[in-house]
């Protein structure tokens, strides 16, 4: 089959002998769209994170999966070798295509590697039809791009509310930036994107100080692990940050990462509109 290029990669072509019964996703989206197309039962390796209620909206068929890796930054190429795929599907990220993809690869497992990272919904649909194809269920692809592109309306406002978005990662907040899904959400919602103002490009660390560098109108946190605001408030209760107006006015919403992140797949349609509520509020 035929991938098309994207994100500086070439178009590539996947041999597949016939439609997969084995599939080993590394990375959560990948996972997340199996299991959109119906297709759950055909999953033999997957994030661990995947089985988060926060983060999958099939977390209890993720669980049943009978493989799981800690975290696609930290994959065994013969760990996936052991789960016997016929067909392994990730995104260029941390290296994977390069290291473990090309190991498996070698040792003749057909590797589908999506062309770009989930930043929009042109990506999400384009991955979603490839993912479609590769399974042999094109309807079932077709029908679940359109759901998630008719939900997802586009209400952008060049002069909308200017909000930070924070996730709760490795044990301390991160701020969203980038090219982020998070951030296509928030445009969606008519919201802009207060972390511009910092000058960042990646998603890492934030300190008190850059928070109150951005002035941001309000505040969006995206709960990655299930533990709440728990890992928020620290940062939110230090004294300058909890001046700021969007935090004394108590303009934080606290949202799944699964209704803003592209692994959500139709739950972002949830999260746009819930964020698109909380603006006009």
């Amino acid at each position: 089959m035929s991938v098309p290029a994207g994100d500086g990669r070439p178009a590539a072509e996947v041999r597949l002998e016939q439609e997969p019964q084995r599939v080993a996703a590394l990375t959560y989206e990948s996972a997340g769209v199996v299991a959109e197309l119906g297709a759950a039962d055909r999953l033999v390796l997957v994030p661990e994170a995947a089985t988060n209620p926060v983060l999958s909206n099939h977390p209890g068929q993720m669980a049943a999966v009978e493989h799981h890796v800690p975290s696609e930054s930290s994959i065994d190429a013969e760990a996936v070798i052991a789960a016997a795929p016929d067909l392994v599907l990730l995104n260029d990220r941390h290296g994977l295509e390069e290291g473990v993809g090309s190991v498996l690869e070698g040792a003749g497992i057909p590797v589908l590697v999506l062309p770009n990272t989930w930043s929009s919904v042109a990506d999400m649909t384009t991955n979603i039809d490839i993912v479609g194809r590769a399974l042999g269920v094109e309807d079932d692809a077709a029908a679940l791009a359109e759901e998630i592109t008719g939900g997802l309306v586009d209400e952008s406002a060049a002069d909308g509310p200017r909000v930070l978005v924070l996730s709760n990662q490795a044990g301390r907040p991160f701020v969203t930036t980038g090219g982020a899904f998070p951030l296509e959400i928030l445009r969606l919602a008519g919201a802009r994107d207060a972390s511009e103002a910092l000058g960042m490009t990646r998603t890492g660390p934030i300190s008190a100080e850059q928070v109150i560098a951005a002035e941001p109108d309000r505040i969006l946190l995206v709960d990655m692990n299930g533990s709440g605001e728990a890992i928020f408030r620290p940062l939110l209760d230090t004294p300058a940050v909890a001046e700021l107006p969007a935090v004394a006015e108590h303009e934080v919403l606290l949202v799944e990462g699964r209704q803003v992140q592209a692994l959500g797949m139709t739950s972002t349609v949830e999260g746009r509109d819930r964020i698109a509520e909380w603006l006009t509020e």
